[in-house]
């Protein structure tokens, strides 16, 4: 049965999206080529390159595809493909070929594309003349770019059925398509890109495409261009995309010239990115460049890359109806009077993504020469009515009507979204992702037909609670994905985020950090189908999801799970109950098998709930040993063995743990006692008292020189000698417990403060000292007020009075005793003398 064309196209296409194991089959009849039989038309397509072949070998006629590409081929000799009928596509792009014969491709009359870019053909050869390529009449797509024909265009007039064509354009001033083109009646689409191949010429004028009227699809871009002449495309009425971009030397100046020739042609698709130097100044598209497109039914335009900043008042609205994309990517755009025109205008995707993006500068930039010229448009009626219509609307967000989407993902923004009110808009989808969007502030409205949202990876660690109006009804997608929301998320008790998104079908909170989520945050979403929580820190589910009946999908992955609590397993269960399909993904974590986790390995193993990756999942048990659940069955078995037997030895270790804590805890506070005392008598003097911090001792005004510290027994020394030599006689005031302590205060309090507040603490060591209680407190205090406040400055000066052998002191008196000065009261006249001077030095020193 013989096959219609558009049959075969059917099979080939089948047969392209094959996998490559299902095609691949030996290749016999060619040593070194991959072969892959269609099992439609049972051709071949053979592979023969990157081999270092010289000379085209014999070939059957089985073949449909074959790729010479990247060989060492010089000459295409006779009838080399003779009788080759089924041959369908022929590349021999990337070889050494300077030489056809007349012959060379006889038996190609089949033939739909040829590709010899990238080759040695020249023009002084003559070698691709017109009875070279005569039989290939049927053929459509060739592609002669890169090679070496300078300025010559070979005639090409033989191929009747040539559709599309790609070839250099080289000219050391204007160039011109070859008037052989006239007769290839049939040619549709001309790529003389320099993206692609070769392609320098200085300038365009209305001789240069006069002979191909009925091109439909021409590509200029990296050609060099400097200028484009009025007059140059005006005879491309059948003109439907035209690129060209990448010719820096050309400015938006230009395009007046080219919009001009445009108008009522069949022009749906504009393209001139990158018109401007990467380090020009910033641009502004101007009315004049662009009103004459109000005649023609363009349906996209693309201006990326052009350091565009502003287009002037009232441009946008010579803008025809059926303008339904523009592409401004990598601009600077500024706030400007021009987002008010696109209110009127039927455009449905406004792409401004990428603004800002650092650039270097161009490798070869093209040398331009040309004068900066401002020009001040005249203002308009039309633009004083526009300017004066919205001159106070300051709050509200211009969107245009028409538009469904809003794409301004990676433009560097760096704000924080405050409360905004869209215009009238039928807005479906907006991606603010990959920008420095930090915090959002809201609320947003007049956005009712918002099904898609994307704020994802703006690095933000605030939303309010208000942040999604009632106005976001109809929010359907939401991805906040790599955020900082960890650090707010888990405070919204009430789940007031998220309160107005009743249609929610699918969230993305994944790498936020997020530690845990409160108990009621998905409490409105009774829609949701997709919740993805992977890449956070959760250690377990304790939100609520057991009221979410459409659940299909669960997302924590690569979390800090290490067992699901009982509550969160019914959860689950509830949700596999009402809806058979709903799966959960728990692979990643750092899941524990032990005693205490034995119930939820046990779910692991018997739960009816889609496990996603359930036979990669880990574990580590109490010996650290990391083993697999892929036989979770066997290892629950062993492990409620080995916990049975361990039940009584933990109840002992539990007991002896608990022991052993309290002797220790016992121990270090009766070791750290007078510490913890002094601390806890300093907390309550300073909450009562605005104390200045102690540093270094001579800044700090104390309001004794000293603290006396003595027994009762003793008060007669201290009342009348030491009170009368030291503070009368030589004027260092002291404080005596029965003179200076404020009444009302416990004793503790009035010690601590006594000792915090005096200079030196004089210690009336005698046997009366050691036995009372409150001396031992008192110099314990003063230790402590030297250690923790003075900085280990020695503080305490000891006074002996009685005559205490060493074995009678206790060890930490006599430690600093033999650490720091002390003095003995004297007996005799002259040694008393003595001993109140030291003692007066000490204190004034």
């Amino acid at each position: 049965m013989k096959l219609t064309f558009l049959q075969l196209f059917l099979l080939r296409s089948i047969y392209a999206v094959m996998a490559p194991d299902e095609r691949q089959e030996r290749c016999d009849f060619l040593k070194n080529c991959k072969c892959r039989k269609n099992p439609f038309t049972m051709l071949f397509s053979v592979d023969c390159s990157q081999l270092k072949i010289r000379e085209i070998p014999k070939l059957p006629n089985i073949i449909e595809e074959i790729s010479f590409k990247e060989n060492k081929i010089q000459v295409i000799p006779d009838q080399a493909f003779s009788n080759m009928t089924n041959l369908l596509k022929l590349d021999l792009s990337s070889n050494e070929i300077h030489v056809f014969r007349y012959l060379s491709f006889i038996g190609l009359t089949n033939l739909r594309s040829l590709d010899l870019q990238n080759n040695r053909l020249d023009a002084s050869m003559a070698n691709l003349n017109k009875q070279v390529l005569k039989p290939l009449e049927n053929l459509i797509h060739l592609n002669i770019k890169q090679n070496l024909f300078g300025n010559f265009q070979p005639n090409l007039a033989f191929l009747v059925s040539l559709r599309t064509l790609r070839m250099d354009f080289n000219s050391n001033d204007t160039g011109k398509i070859s008037k052989s083109f006239y007769s290839m009646k049939t040619l549709r689409e001309l790529d003389l890109s320099g993206l692609t191949g070769n392609c320098a010429v200085r300038s365009l004028t209305n001789e240069s495409f006069k002979y191909i009227p009925q091109i439909e699809n021409l590509s200029l871009s990296d050609c060099c261009i400097k200028s484009i002449n009025k007059g140059t495309f005006q005879q491309l009425k059948r003109i439907s995309v035209l690129d060209i971009s990448n010719n820096t030397c050309l400015k938006f100046e230009v395009l007046e010239n080219v919009t001009h020739d445009l108008q009522f042609s069949a022009i749906k698709v504009l393209k001139f990115n990158k018109i401007h130097k990467v380090f020009d100044m910033n641009t502004m598209l101007r009315t004049s460049q662009i009103k004459y497109l109000t005649n023609t039914s363009i349906q996209e335009i693309h201006g990326d890359s052009n350091r565009l900043q502003q287009i002037e008042f009232g441009a946008m609205l010579f803008m025809p109806i059926t303008l339904d994309y523009v592409s401004a990517r990598d601009n600077q755009f500024s706030y400007g009077p021009f987002f008010w025109d696109l209110l009127h205008t039927s455009v449905k995707t406004f792409n401004v993504s990428h603004m800002f993006t650092f650039h270097t500068e161009d490798e070869h930039p093209e040398q331009c020469s040309y004068d900066i010229v401002c020009k001040k448009e005249p203002v308009t009626e039309t633009k004083i009515r526009y300017a004066m219509e919205y001159r106070n609307h300051a709050t509200p967000l211009p969107i245009p009507h028409q538009h469904t989407s809003l794409n301004y993902s990676s433009c560097h923004l760096h704000y924080s979204i405050i409360a905004y009110s869209l215009t009238n808009n039928i807005l479906r989808n907006i991606d603010l992702s990959n920008n420095l969007l930090t915090s959002w502030i809201g609320p947003i409205y007049n956005v009712k037909s918002l099904k898609y949202l994307d704020l994802s990876s703006n690095f933000c660690s605030n939303v309010s609670n208000y942040f999604f109006s009632e106005d976001f009804g109809s929010l359907e997608e939401l991805y906040l994905q790599n955020n900082i929301l960890g650090l707010v998320l888990p405070y919204d008790y009430k789940g007031a985020t998220l309160q107005n998104l009743h249609s929610l079908k699918t969230i993305n909170l994944s790498q936020n950090r997020i530690q845990r989520l409160s108990k009621d945050f998905f409490k409105s979403q009774f829609k949701i189908e997709r919740i993805d929580l992977s890449e956070n820190t959760f250690q377990s589910i304790n939100f609520d999801i057991g009221h979410l009946k459409s659940l299909i999908y669960l997302n924590l992955k690569n979390n800090r799970i290490t067992f699901l609590s009982a509550s969160a397993v019914q959860q689950l269960d509830s949700i596999d109950i009402l809806n058979k399909n709903f799966t959960i993904d728990l692979s990643q974590n750092d899941f524990l098998c032990t005693c205490e986790t034995i119930n939820f390995v046990q779910w692991l193993g018997t739960t009816t709930v889609g496990l996603i990756g359930k036979k990669n999942y880990t574990c580590q048990l109490s010996d650290l040993t990391l083993v697999s659940l892929e036989n979770i069955d066997e290892l629950y078995d062993t492990l409620s063995k080995a916990c049975m037997s361990k039940i009584p030895i933990i109840i002992a270790l539990v007991a002896s743990v608990s022991s052993v804590l309290i002797i220790i805890c016992s121990g270090l506070i009766y070791r750290y006692r007078w510490k913890l005392r002094y601390a806890y008598y300093m907390v309550k003097i300073r909450s009562h008292e605005k104390m200045t911090p102690v540093g270094n001792d001579d800044d700090k005004p104390y309001m004794y020189g000293a603290f006396v510290s003595y027994a009762d027994e003793d008060s007669t020394f201290v009342h009348k000698q030491l009170l009368t030599k030291l503070e009368k006689e030589n004027g260092i005031i002291l404080c005596l417990h029965k003179r200076n302590f404020l009444p009302g205060n416990d004793i503790a309090t009035n010690i601590t403060s006594a000792i915090h507040n005096s200079r030196r603490t004089i210690i009336i060591m005698s046997r009366n000292f050691l036995n009372s209680y409150w001396c031992m407190f008192e110099y314990n205090m003063a230790r402590m007020e030297s250690i923790y406040e003075r900085n280990h400055e020695n503080v305490l000066f000891l006074i002996f009075i009685d005559q205490i052998a060493s074995k009678e002191l206790p060890l930490h008196i006599l430690e600093l005793v033999q650490s720091q000065s002390y003095i003995e009261y004297p007996n005799d006249e002259y040694g008393d003398t003595v001993f109140w001077d030291q003692i007066t030095q000490v204190l004034t020193s």
